[in-house]
Order: structure tokens, then C-alpha cells, then sequence
């Protein structure tokens, strides 16, 4: 569910390619920036999880980094 919703913000707001983006893919290959990055893990927070988004997110590489990272905090 949560790659789901990425793979739609990715594409919807950051005119990705829906193929290009899977687990192993890279934020820097999909041209995402580390401030978009913020961007996308706390629009996906607060789709999932039931607590303030903390202030010292750790970097996201890959979707998987995030994906895992938000899938983790899922209460």
C-alpha cells in the first residue's frame, strides 16, 4: 500500500515514470532531491502513522529506504 501511494506521488507531482520507480530504485535516479524526499516521507506519514513525524528523519536513498521506513512506523 505505501509503494502504491508513493508510486502515485512520484508520479502525479513529480512527473515520474510509473516504471521507473520500484524497491531498489534511486531517489537520486528518479531526480528527487533531499528536500522533496522530506516532502514525500511526510505526506506518507501522515497517511499512515498515528504520531508527529519526527524531526530528524534519516536519509532516504532508495524507495525502499522510505518505504521501509514509514512501513515500520504503521500502527
Amino acid at each position: 500500500m505505501v509503494l502504491q501511494q508513493l508510486t502515485k506521488l512520484l508520479t502525479d507531482r513529480f512527473g515520474c515514470f510509473e516504471e521507473d520507480i520500484f524497491m531498489a530504485a534511486s531517489f537520486d535516479d528518479l531526480n528527487i532531491t533531499e528536500s522533496e524526499r522530506c516532502e514525500l516521507a511526510a505526506v506518507l506519514w501522515e497517511l499512515h502513522v498515528a504520531a508527529p513525524l519526527p524531526d530528524d528523519l534519516p536519509p532516504f536513498d532508495l524507495v525502499e529506504d522510505l518505504v521501509g521506513y514509514i512501513e515500520d512506523r504503521m500502527g
